[in-house]
């Protein structure tokens, strides 16, 4: 940051309180689900989240990913989801970074003098990479670009959190008085700094129009070019509140040192709370995935093959975020067949195709989300086929592709283990299960996701 934009941002911080949105009335804390209750919403969808505890285990909620380290002298200070979610990098106050999932270790700062402790960790979204940063505002980049960093700035008050721009060109420092620094790409909107606070601010958060929310550990929520969900600021907490989580479909979590969670328009999926642990930070699920045939009218499920087959007529979404592969086969029915490989979530990686009677409007190449129209599925013969397709993007059925498919299973309507997982994926997401009309057949290859 120029030192001319870091005075600035630091006079701002002083003197001019930043508009916050209105509090809207509060509510109150969540409920513990019982084992039986489920949210209304698909575990795959993007909206689950995992809480770290200081002696190591990251406890998994919903779909997010739940693992066990084992710490080091140094207390654990925070932690950060991976990509695709199925991993997490958990930081100490040392500078040692320890690795959950599929996570890979970029480095550390374990055995170098650091002037002041560090006190968070960010992932960038876009290298895969992740920042530490220190009380002092320090910032240590493994396998992210440097931005800068308040280091070498007297601070009134110490850096509680980072936050990374949605495109990982920038991130932002908050202090415990509430000050903001900007880097990179990051946007001064304001912040608390210079305004009288009941508690000090934990933590800081990127909502996704690219402002931010500041979280106090009263789980007061101050919001800057961003929406106010709530917070739990005006009432009587057990334990304080140490982060604040964006929900991607929306609204954001509250999470407490006793591992009680409070949800503001997004899903609740259970706390810590009953399990006496000290919690320390929070991990979102990242990649999730939304029902691709929501749009389609008088959707109809039919046989499980290859993948499942459905009637019907409208748009076809993409599952997720993802780059298309083909858009045509001249040996499938209809000629379509829209593949596009997934790029986060716990399919990452994975082939997805819809094929037979779409008229596609992707173009090969092309890069998709849950939010893209791949094509328009026209309610007649021979309707839809969707299912996982060759890594390869050779423009062929994965089934195929293992032999689990002939002339004789396709008159016979046996089913693949291929076309099952595709199917309990959609179920899972809102859309209605193929019929499986005999005992599926091949082994899916190891590791191959589970719904």
């Amino acid at each position: 940051m120029p030192v001319r934009k870091l005075a600035a941002a630091l006079a701002a911080a002083a003197t001019a309180p930043a508009l916050i949105t209105a509090p809207a009335a509060q509510p109150s804390p969540a409920p513990v689900l019982a084992a039986t209750e489920t949210p209304a919403v698909a575990p795959w969808s993007g909206q689950s989240y995992s809480l770290m505890t200081s002696g190591g285990k990251l406890i998994g909620f919903g779909a997010a990913v739940s693992g066990t380290v084992t710490p080091g002298a140094s207390p654990i200070v925070g932690v950060a989801a991976t990509p695709d979610g199925k991993g997490a990098w958990i930081a100490e106050a040392d500078g040692a970074v320890l690795t959950v999932g599929d996570a890979v270790s970029h480095g550390s700062l374990l055995g170098l003098h650091l002037a002041k402790p560090i006190v968070g960790i960010a992932a960038d979204p876009a290298t895969g990479g992740y920042w530490l940063v220190a009380s002092d505002g320090g910032v240590f980049s493994f396998d992210a670009p440097f931005f800068g960093s308040t280091g070498g700035i007297d601070l009134w008050r110490p850096i509680v959190g980072m936050a990374a721009t949605a495109d990982g060109l920038g991130y932002r420092l908050v202090a415990s008085d509430g000050g903001v620094f900007d880097f990179g790409d990051a946007t001064f909107y304001g912040s608390m700094g210079g305004v009288p606070l009941n508690k000090p601010v934990v933590g800081i958060a990127t909502a996704p129009s690219g402002g931010y929310w500041l979280v106090a550990s009263d789980g007061g929520v101050f919001s800057f070019d961003a929406p106010f969900y709530g917070s739990t600021g005006n009432l009587a907490l057990w334990a304080p509140v140490v982060g604040l989580d964006p929900a991607p479909g929306g609204g954001y979590w509250l999470v407490a040192s006793d591992g009680g969670v409070f949800s503001f328009d997004a899903p609740f999926w259970g706390s810590a709370a009953p399990l006496g642990q000290q919690v320390v930070g929070m991990a979102t699920e990242q990649g999730g995935y939304l029902n691709p045939l929501r749009a389609v009218a008088d959707l109809t499920p039919e046989r499980i093959d290859q993948g499942v087959d459905y009637a019907g007529g409208g748009p076809i979404y993409a599952l997720g975020d993802g780059v298309v592969l083909n858009t045509t086969n001249s040996g499938w029915p209809g000629g379509a067949f829209i593949s596009y490989r997934l790029l986060d979530g716990p399919a990452a990686g994975l082939v997805v195709y819809d094929a037979e009677n779409i008229v596609p409007s992707v173009q090969v190449g092309q890069q998709v989300d849950d939010q893209t129209v791949l094509g328009t599925l026209v309610d007649s013969y021979p309707d839809l086929e969707t299912g996982w397709a060759t890594q390869t993007g050779s423009g062929q059925a994965a089934a195929g592709a293992a032999g689990l498919w002939s002339a004789s299973t396709d008159n016979d309507n046996v089913p693949t283990v291929y076309g099952e997982n595709f199917s309990a994926l959609l179920s899972q997401l809102g859309a209605p299960p193929g019929l499986s009309l005999g005992t599926p057949v091949g082994t899916l290859p190891a590791g191959w996701p589970a719904w």
